[in-house]
Parts: C-alpha cells; structure tokens; sequence
C-alpha cells in the first residue's frame, strides 16, 4: 500500500513545479526570487527560507534530490519517481511504518484484506468507500471520543458504542441490511449465516474457492459498504433491495460477467429467505 502522507508530498511539489514553470504565478515568482527553477543544489540550503513560507522551505529540501523532467518523460513518470525518491528517504530516516489499522488490529491477516480489496469487481467510486471502511477513516463517534473531537462514543440514533461495524451491520435498518446480506452469502457458501462474521465488512480477510464465487461474495459486500456510508439517509429496506437489484442488473449486462462472478449473483427480491423486521 502506497504511504499516504508521502503520496500528498510528492503531489505537493509536482504542482509546485508546474506552478514554477508558468510566468505569472505568485509561486513561479517566489521560486524564481529564493533560484528554485530547475535542477537545485544537493544537499539543499533550506535553512535560509523564512518560516513562514513554509512550502517553499519543503520544496528546497525535497526537490533537491529528484532532478527535473526529461522531454521526453511523461507526467506520471516524474510524479512516480519523485514519490519513489521521497518514500526511499522516509524510510531511510524512519523505518518502515505500519498502516494505523494494521497496529490496531495485529491479529488480522493484512495481505489477505489488501488483495480482498484489489480484487473486488466493482467500481472505483465503490472500492474507494470499502477503502475507507477499512482503513478505519470514517468518522464515527467511537474513533473521534478516542481523538478528543467528541463528547462520547455512542450513537446519537440507539445510544450503543458508535464503531464501525455497529454504524454498517447494527445501527437502524442496517441490522435487517446486514441480515439479508449475510442469509445471501450463506446460501452462495452453502453454510449457516452465524460463521459469517460482521467483521467481513471492515476487515475481510477470507478467501474462497471457486474464483467467481469468491468474487462475488466480494462484489455483494462491496455494494451493501458503499450504500451504507454514502447513503446513510436513504434507510429504508425498499431502497437497499432496489439498489443491490440494480447492481445485479449491471454486472449481468457486462461481457465479462461469466469470467468474474460467474452466476452467483442470483436475483434479489426482499422477501427470499428472509424477515427483514426480525
């Protein structure tokens, strides 16, 4: 997984650096005045920048080891490299540093929730809630008591602890959501829903045999995360069995359906094998 914080970096001086080439910029004027257009001096002077330029100060001391575009070197190129000079330089001060989950969650097989992720057939738009979900980013009240930027842990909705499984498997309608979800994935694994953990929704470190059915227990979490995080207004078990119905409907229309999640994903009705009240 890419570290975060030196991805922003990197993004950080690539727009510093195209700012500096267009005349007429406050940063391309300030660059060219403290001489930082083109190739810098290593190692860097950054100590003679005022303190409060501080991007100025940032951009001397990193830039001085990622050397300028050649012509014929494409954007995303240079973006790489000055990412790759810069996570080599972190490592090499710090160490190799864990995701924060992953500290918080030493027991959970990694490896296994990062390929989860990646080979999820589903969108970008989608894979990026999951990503959310399962870096632990989303604000719930639990996770901001601990920070200090909230009064209590609990739920404003039922006055349980506000984790993230409670906010996605637990809290409203999400209880019958989570039923129904986990009835399906039962009945596509052949087994009884109670070895069918809430846990499989913020760290979903399981893998199964075939490829399509694998994929498509994936592919039915990945919708159920995203509906509850993006539409947590929309609580009504009408809307969620519309939405998975349409998100079935979609995969189906593709050309490679066969090949990702063969058919596992079977029609979706709201009143198959399951009460959604109870």
């Amino acid at each position: 997984m890419p570290d975060i914080e030196t991805k922003f970096t990197a993004l950080l001086l690539y727009h510093m650096y195209l700012q500096g080439q267009r005349n007429g910029m406050v940063t391309a004027a300030r660059l060219q005045t403290w001489n930082l257009i083109g190739r810098q001096a290593n190692p860097p002077h950054a100590t003679k920048f005022p303190i409060k330029i501080a991007y100025l100060y940032v951009y001397a001391l990193n830039m001085a080891y990622s050397t300028p575009p050649e012509q014929d070197e494409i954007p995303r190129c240079f973006r790489r490299r000055i990412y790759a000079t810069l996570h080599i330089m972190t490592l090499a001060l710090k160490g190799a540093r864990d995701v924060r989950v992953m500290t918080k969650h030493p027991t959970t097989q990694w490896s296994k929730v990062w390929a989860n992720l990646h080979t999820v057939w589903a969108s970008e738009e989608l894979k990026a809630a999951w990503f959310m979900v399962i870096h632990d980013l989303i604000p719930t009240n639990d996770r901001l008591a601990k920070i200090r930027r909230s009064n209590t842990n609990t739920c404003q909705h039922c006055g349980r602890v506000d984790t993230l499984i409670h906010r996605v498997t637990e809290c409203s309608e999400g209880a019958g959501f989570w039923r129904w979800t986990r009835s399906r994935i039962a009945i596509i694994l052949r087994m009884d829903p109670k070895y069918i953990s809430p846990e499989w929704t913020v760290r979903p470190s399981f893998r199964f045999w075939p490829p399509q059915r694998y994929r498509a227990i994936l592919c039915i979490l990945a919708h159920m995360i995203y509906y509850r995080t993006q539409h947590w207004h929309r609580v009504s078990t009408i809307d969620y069995a519309d939405f998975m119905r349409r998100a079935r409907w979609k995969a189906y229309q593709t050309t490679r359906r066969h090949e990702k999640v063969g058919d596992y994903l079977v029609d979706i009705t709201i009143s198959q094998h399951i009460n959604w009240r109870n």
